[in-house]
């Protein structure tokens, strides 16, 4: 993996999102995030706001994980699987694998047998999520951390994970935000990291705003 400063890769906002990735979005996730939406009572225009800034995340993280070289990943928190599988397809053409965990298996079936060669999922935790990377004998260049959101969660997954590190990984960790118990944890996950990207993802169909932090280097 090369030596790219996350801190120095470009905004968000300037991410354009090829077709097939827009698919993984619509086919995946948007359905879920219109159900989200109709819950908290948005208007039309808010949550298609929403949408528009949500369906460039995924292909963000793709994008900074080609440009840091990163071939195998690992998620805390599957859900319907958006980022599984857009990782996933991004692995197909790398030789990569994506591992992701969940208490319940939500993925899109269709997708499942899509991306089945380049996945992997483990029913459970972060510590059945490594036991199984481990056994694999690969090392992960890129985590992402999207599980549960309470106090000390985030510092679990990563202590649970850590073992599974490249020599020098990519963290990311969804919902920085403060009404999450996890907000507290993730400033002092990367209070002495030098090379740290915090930015604003956009709003969640709940219409609160979501961020997400994005780490260089090992813990």
């Amino acid at each position: 993996m090369n030596n790219l400063k996350i801190k120095n890769f470009k905004d968000i906002s300037d991410v354009v999102v090829p077709e097939e990735f827009i698919k993984i979005w619509e086919d995946v996730s948007l359905g879920v995030q219109e159900n989200k939406a109709r819950g908290h009572n948005l208007s039309e225009a808010t949550a298609q706001k929403c949408f528009a800034e949500l369906c460039k995340r995924p292909y963000y993280l793709v994008e900074i994980a080609k440009a840091v070289g990163a071939k195998n990943f690992a998620e805390v928190g599957t859900a319907q699987g958006l980022q599984y599988f857009s990782f996933a397809e991004l692995a197909k053409s790398s030789d990569g694998h994506v591992w992701s965990c969940d208490i319940v298996d939500s993925r899109n079936k269709d997708y499942i047998k899509k991306y089945s060669k380049q996945t992997t999922f483990c029913s459970g935790d972060s510590r059945a999520l490594a036991k199984m990377i481990l056994k694999s004998g690969e090392k992960i260049d890129m985590f992402y951390i999207d599980g549960a959101h309470d106090h000390g969660d985030v510092v679990r997954d990563v202590i649970s994970l850590r073992e599974c590190q490249s020599d020098n990984p990519v963290w990311v960790f969804d919902d920085y935000d403060e009404r999450f118990g996890c907000y507290r944890d993730i400033t002092r996950l990367i209070e002495d990291k030098p090379d740290v990207k915090i930015y604003r993802v956009g709003n969640a169909a709940s219409g609160n705003p979501n961020h997400q932090v994005i780490v260089r280097g090992k813990y």
